[in-house]
């Protein structure tokens, strides 16, 4: 996943925002490494996938964490900041 934009929201959820190659089904909880200009920044635990009503026109989805994450929607705008490696949690 590509990331577009951000939303940290009070609740303490952070939304990461923009579009998913490779994987049409809906996102669940799962693991994922961030990285910010091609290195590895955090690893994050993802909680889900955020539904909507209407399709994004370029396709962009959103997937959520409840993890501190220190990314702005200017940073990700001014660098290429991607998930990688998106697999469901083994219970």
């Amino acid at each position: 996943m590509k990331i577009v934009d951000v939303f940290h929201f009070q609740s303490g959820y952070t939304v990461l925002v923009g579009p998913i190659e490779g994987h049409e089904e809906l996102i669940r909880g799962c693991n994922v490494g961030l990285f910010v200009d091609g290195k590895s920044f955090q690893f994050l635990e993802i909680n889900g996938e955020l539904l909507s009503d209407a399709k994004h026109p370029e396709g962009y989805r959103a997937i959520t964490t409840k993890q501190h994450l220190d990314l702005t929607s200017n940073f990700v705008k001014q660098h290429f900041c991607q998930l990688k490696g998106i697999y469901e949690k083994k219970e």
